[in-house]
């Protein structure tokens, strides 16, 4: 950074300076509106946040699996009903080569039906419709979460923006904080 500043001449240096006490006079009003009365009250509340916002990431990214889970099942449950009757006319001429070769492309879509119903440990067979409830719910908790998600994303990293910006004034060492401009004197 003090490369930076010497490339760039006293003029960006003297930006810089002005920039970043802007940048903390902004932390200082938000902690003042945001009622926080410490730097330990500020911490918490962003592990607080960061957690909450975590939390929810996570939850979203369930559902989506979920989703697509569902998305997945749905298309082999149709493709399952469409070939049944052709799968069972195969069965009954004793799964004959001739048959098979002519309905190759049906009698593999219900096979491979089968192994995702297998794969995904599908005993009975749900409904679409039941499956298309699911979907709707799921789409709707995940849009409602979402939204939710982004508010805590955009708090968080206002707090986090705030911690960084007083933290660089204060340095803490040995439980107590001194003024980054009474270490720098010192030296």
């Amino acid at each position: 950074a003090e490369k930076k500043l010497i490339e760039k001449g006293p003029g960006y240096a003297q930006w810089a300076k002005r920039h970043n006490l802007k940048q903390v006079s902004k932390s200082f009003l938000f902690l003042r509106d945001q009622k926080i009365r410490g730097l330990s009250h500020l911490s918490s509340l962003v592990e607080e946040k960061t957690k909450a916002r975590d939390e929810l990431l996570v939850s979203i990214k369930t559902s989506e699996a979920r989703l697509a889970e569902i998305a997945t099942l749905k298309k082999h449950i149709i493709n399952y009903s469409k070939t049944r009757s052709t799968y069972e006319e195969y069965r009954k001429a004793g799964y004959s080569k001739k048959f098979f070769e002519a309905h190759r492309e049906e009698i593999t879509l219900h096979k491979a039906a089968k192994q995702a119903f297998d794969e995904l440990g599908v005993k009975k067979i749900p409904k679409v419709k039941d499956l298309n409830e699911e979907y709707a719910e799921l789409l709707s908790s995940k849009k409602t979460a979402y939204a939710e998600y982004r508010k805590l994303r955009d708090e968080a990293q206002e707090l986090l923006i705030a911690q960084s910006n007083i933290g660089s004034i204060y340095d803490f060492s040995d439980g107590k904080f001194r003024r980054q401009e009474e270490k720098e004197q010192k030296r």
